[in-house]
């Protein structure tokens, strides 16, 4: 046996939700729209598949990366060789006890938001607009709008390379601009989160005002993966991308967005190697220009 046949025989069983597929193209498992085939693709329903997944990932020492919904990701021309995941069924979980709410890393920001907002529950407004995932916000420590998902962080539940379930602290995670720890574990599997009560309506309108600023302000018609680069401190990477007139630069199918210079659109096919160019470019032109260095947001896969 080999490991593609003991991930196989996870998703023998009839009734369970979770999909398995072989020589996947992840072009279409994330917003970019861009990379090669993975050598597995899983989506994972139970917290026992995902235990056994990690100690596969020891076992036969073949890579395992959590994709999560995509959002944040440039993944390669030549793909994955290893196995990605996203996280479905039981990590899909979102329960509500008055002020707090246990998520699961599966659910999409969008869905946590209008539910919390639903309730009258204030701290996710801001999240209504980013379409990942909530295991992505937490490994990122996602924001917007002056607020970052680690300030509402109780706990976080995580799965050790061994395929042990433990329970993190918010100190534990070392939250900071888009970061944390937690990228240091197999996966994150949940959290709670701690939210403020309020008037629904009022939270239901502050959550879409912001919506509609950011549709406004960002691209969200054409493939993207979001911010491309973290705002360097005391500046804009999208300012300073704009004062250096790189606003509809191209490189092949990928282009500088017109609306926002921190976006990179794919316009026409763009290929992980037109993106990484452009990358390199904007970053060459703004240290030259400004002395300011640009470091990316969006993660990489396969290279």
């Amino acid at each position: 046996m080999d490991w593609k046949e003991e991930l196989r025989s996870l998703t023998q069983n009839q009734n369970n939700p979770s999909k398995l597929r072989f020589d996947e193209s992840l072009s279409k498992h994330n917003y970019f729209g861009i990379g090669g085939n993975a050598a597995a693709y899983f989506e994972v329903s139970t917290v026992e598949e995902l235990t056994t997944l990690a100690q596969m990932r020891r076992r036969w020492n073949v890579p395992v990366a959590i994709i999560g919904r995509g959002s944040n990701l440039l993944v390669s021309d030549a793909g994955y060789s290893g196995i990605v995941v996203r996280l479905i069924g039981d990590f899909n979980r979102l329960d509500f006890d008055q002020n707090r709410v246990d998520v699961g890393a599966g659910v999409s920001l969008p869905r946590l938001s209008k539910l919390a907002a639903s309730r009258g529950l204030s701290g996710v407004e801001f999240a209504l607009g980013i379409p990942g995932s909530v295991g992505g916000a937490l490994v990122m420590n996602a924001g917007a709008w002056g607020s970052s998902f680690g300030d509402l962080v109780e706990r976080v539940e995580a799965m050790t390379e061994e395929g042990e379930l433990i329970d993190l602290s918010r100190d534990d995670a070392q939250f900071s601009y888009r970061h944390s720890t937690l990228k240091n574990y197999f996966c994150v599997t949940g959290t709670t989160l701690a939210l403020t009560p309020g008037d629904a309506g009022e939270v239901e309108n502050r959550m879409q005002d912001l919506y509609n600023q950011k549709i406004t302000n960002q691209p969200f018609a054409e493939e993207n993966a979001g911010c491309m680069f973290k705002n360097p401190s005391g500046y804009s990477a999208g300012k300073l991308i704009d004062e250096c007139g790189l606003k509809g630069y191209r490189i092949g199918g990928a282009e500088v967005s017109k609306i926002h210079g921190n976006f990179i659109l794919n316009l026409d096919s763009a290929t992980a190697h037109n993106v990484l160019s452009l990358v390199r470019h904007i970053q060459d032109h703004v240290k030259r220009e400004r002395g300011v260095d640009l470091e990316m947001e969006v993660q990489l896969l396969g290279f």
